[in-house]
């Protein structure tokens, strides 16, 4: 899974290590940033975007320099909760549509993640704010935003190619198309995390239901 949505990890490349550095530090400098990461995430959940330096600091017991030292600034931080949060997202809706046939395996993930998305927590409520904020407020986002969003589409297209090779999905549809559809619906579902429960629920049925009836 790569570091910005649907798709496979590429690895990155190792940081150069100075020959005198002890392995044992640089691993521990990992472990902090990764501990940072997690705890800027359950803040930011929390407190949103704002939260401060500080506090995300002190979740950890480190000051507020080790953050600077790991990301740089505050919308360094962001985008790297923005990416990661993405990449835990897309891990798991990977996990639930890897297999069975292309037209099973697109259901999946759309019943999936409109389950997710309509879950309330603060995890998708903080990643429906940066999905926003990225169009918005912190154009610093853009770019990881609209990374994210070709490669959604691109899955979401493989998986309508899959279902056509399969022969459980009609061969005459285009798979650009129907892969950007899928894609701009569960953003639509990303958002109706302010809707009743309920109209969540009738919203995915109608479009699964739509969607049986155009892929048949």
């Amino acid at each position: 899974m790569s570091a910005s949505g649907y798709g496979p990890r590429v690895a990155k490349p190792p940081h150069p290590v100075a020959t005198t550095a002890p392995l044992g530090r640089i691993a521990a400098g990992q472990e902090t940033r990764a501990r940072l990461l997690d705890a800027a995430i359950t803040r930011l959940a929390d407190a949103g975007p704002d939260a401060s330096f500080e506090s995300i600091a002190a979740d950890v017991g480190v000051t507020k320099g080790a953050l600077y030292h790991h990301f740089g600034s505050k919308e360094g931080l962001v985008t790297e909760v923005y990416r990661e949060a993405v990449r835990r997202h897309a891990e798991h809706i990977v996990e639930v549509s890897h297999t069975g046939t292309g037209r099973l395996r697109l259901h999946r993930l759309i019943l999936e993640s409109a389950r997710l998305f309509g879950s309330g927590t603060p995890f998708y409520r903080l990643l429906l704010r940066l999905h926003v904020e990225a169009g918005t407020s912190r154009p610093y986002l853009a770019d990881t935003a609209r990374t994210v969003q070709r490669r959604q589409r691109q899955y979401m297209t493989e998986l309508v190619r899959t279902g056509q090779a399969d022969g459980s999905i009609r061969a005459d549809i285009d798979p650009d198309a129907l892969g950007g559809t899928v894609n701009a619906t569960l953003q639509g579902f990303l958002l109706q995390q302010i809707e009743p429960a309920s109209t969540q629920r009738r919203s995915t049925e109608a479009f699964a239901h739509l969607l049986d009836q155009l892929i048949a």
